[in-house]
């Protein structure tokens, strides 16, 4: 008796959904499932949030039950890529009744003290990310840094010059700079960069103008140390067409 009492119900649900699917299509057939109080929203879940809590980001986004699932939502992708961490925000819909905010942050590239230890993009930019808190390994900026007036940035200087060069080595090859442990503008205006314990070479120096083909020749160095089971103290890319290698001394 319950299966064939259940029966209506089943094809009243699939009936909706083919006519659903059919309206979906047409910008007049959203709006038109919009106001079928059926469709409004009962569950929202947040995608790809790592920084940033999934709950404040709910809060932001302020979805009621009074909405439906098959509204425009682009007022709330607005405010969520307002926040500091939001680098984009899309709004989709997950089933009849429920809805995914789907979110990109930004990527943080390093720490650096200011004095306390903050997280900080490639552009100079100070993000809300506690490294007290949150699972965060990233390289350390050693360079003094200064925080501009607007408390946002950092402050002109070697260590935003040393940041920028950094996100250029890291937009060439992030598998090189997952390797550093640390980096910072030289007297010469060089990148000095140290590598992790694991590497054949304690530290890198590079040039201001860092390209492919120079990150190519530091990889094939390293590599080449390492199967020769050669420790190196320091690997210097920052003359023409030649890599120097200093050996450790003993």
């Amino acid at each position: 008796m319950k299966g064939r009492s259940a029966l209506p119900r089943v094809a009243f649900l699939l009936g909706l959904m083919v006519v659903a699917g059919g309206l979906a299509g047409a910008v007049w057939g959203r709006a038109l499932l919009a106001k079928v109080k059926y469709f409004n929203v009962r569950q929202v879940e947040v995608i790809g949030a790592r920084w940033a809590a999934p709950d404040s980001l709910l809060q932001i986004a302020a979805i009621g039950g009074d909405r439906s699932v098959w509204e425009d939502y682009s007022d709330v992708e607005r405010r969520l890529v307002a926040h500091p961490l939001i680098e984009e925000a899309r709004v989709r819909r997950s089933g009849l009744h429920g809805l995914r905010v789907v979110v990109r942050e930004v990527e943080p590239l390093a720490l650096v003290g200011v004095p306390q230890l903050r997280a900080v993009r490639s552009d100079g930019t100070l993000l809300p990310i506690d490294p007290t808190k949150a699972s965060i390994d990233l390289p350390l900026l050693t360079a003094g840094a200064e925080i501009a007036d607007d408390s946002t940035m950092l402050k002109e200087g070697p260590a935003l010059q040393a940041l920028r060069m950094f996100a250029e080595l890291h937009a060439l090859d992030p598998g090189l700079t997952a390797l550093v442990s640390d980096f910072e503008l030289s007297e010469n205006r060089e990148l000095l960069v140290n590598l992790v314990m694991s590497q054949p070479a304690r530290s890198l120096v590079l040039p201001a103008d860092i390209d492919e083909v120079l990150v190519k020749r530091v990889r094939a160095t390293l590599s080449d140390l390492r199967s020769r089971g050669v420790d190196a103290a320091v690997v210097e890319a920052r003359y023409a067409d030649q890599i120097v290698v200093r050996r450790k001394q003993g």
